[in-house]
């Protein structure tokens, strides 16, 4: 563990197997079983913990991995001392933690991993705790895949004792997190690493729309840049995709990053802070869902509007929406 200035704990390369007493590991439950919640429970179950889940259909493949499903939202409760939520909208989270609240008591956690407002965040936490339930804002950096590898890296924020007694459940689905303090700076630091990548994507698609053009393959752009100081991790993670070579692999929609879009730009008002590059990026995203790319990943969406509106080369001829 390193620790950085002020309140801020980096916690690189973590393990659950840590914990001094690997015997007494809280119970947990995990609300929200999607593309991402699920990687996050699998990674759970395989660092040695009890973990119950609640999802609307499917229970049976939950239990075909090591999990306990749960009928309800009150039953995991009932029957975990730490709970993770990872959910699709402000929502959902408002009717998980009302039966979060059914069977709540005192000393227990919610690890809330999603990417919402500063502000319903708070005010979920407020509700919990009147019940003696400690939230903790901790949202995800990274897509299925990266947690899937644990590569994802969470933010953590909220109250120190119960970010200290949550560490072993964290280490428990990813080997890289960092503490931040108050509450909600994790979500913060989500907006500001969500407003890089969208830029960076922007970039990225640039560079191999025009290094096309000059019989430069995405995949060798991304292995040179890569190697100095314009290196970028967009680049080696979109350029397969933009390529063909694994043009069914999605690594992020682009209408699952578009949806936060609005939430950062709230957030950058409030400060006051001009992001124009931001701005930018989040105009070509709005062109690529208008043009129909919305369910592909994020790098098709630039790469087709880029296309569009570049003069045609025969290696790269514009991707249209019934193509990619």
């Amino acid at each position: 563990m390193l620790c950085a200035r002020g309140s801020t704990v980096l916690m690189d390369s973590m393990s659950s197997s840590d914990s001094a007493d690997n015997a007494a590991k809280p119970r947990v439950g995990c609300i929200g079983l999607g593309r991402l919640g699920w990687q996050l429970a699998a990674n759970l179950i395989a660092s040695g913990f009890s973990v119950s889940g609640y999802r609307r259909r499917d229970r049976e493949a939950f239990a075909e991995i090591g999990g306990k499903p749960a009928a309800s939202v009150p039953e995991l409760a009932a029957n975990s001392d730490v709970i993770v939520t990872c959910l699709p909208d402000e929502q959902a989270l408002d009717q998980v933690v009302s039966g979060l609240l059914a069977a709540a008591r005192p000393g227990q956690i919610v690890l809330e991993v999603s990417t919402f407002s500063i502000a319903e965040k708070e005010r979920q936490r407020d509700r919990l705790a009147a019940a003696g339930v400690a939230m903790l804002d901790c949202p995800l950096s990274g897509n299925p895949d990266f947690v899937r590898t644990r590569r994802a890296v969470a933010f953590v924020s909220g109250d120190a004792e119960a970010m200290a007694r949550a560490r072993p459940v964290i280490a428990g689905f990813t080997d890289h997190a960092v503490e931040l303090g108050a509450f909600g700076n994790g979500s913060r630091m989500k907006y500001l690493a969500n407003m890089l990548v969208a830029v960076h994507c922007m970039a990225a698609a640039e560079v191999f729309n025009a290094g096309a053009r000059v019989d430069l393959t995405p995949e060798v752009i991304a292995e040179a840049l890569n190697m100095g100081a314009a290196a970028s991790r967009q680049l080696a993670i979109r350029a397969p995709v933009v390529s063909g070579v694994k043009a069914g692999q999605q690594r992020g929609s682009a209408n699952t990053q578009h949806s936060e879009f609005p939430t950062i730009a709230e957030f950058l008002r409030s400060l006051g802070a001009a992001a124009p590059l931001f701005d930018t990026a989040a105009q070509h995203y709005e062109a690529g869902l208008a043009a129909g790319f919305g369910a592909l990943d994020t790098s098709m969406v630039y790469t087709g509007i880029l296309r569009s509106k570049s003069a045609p080369h025969p290696a790269t001829p514009p991707v249209k929406p019934a193509e990619a």
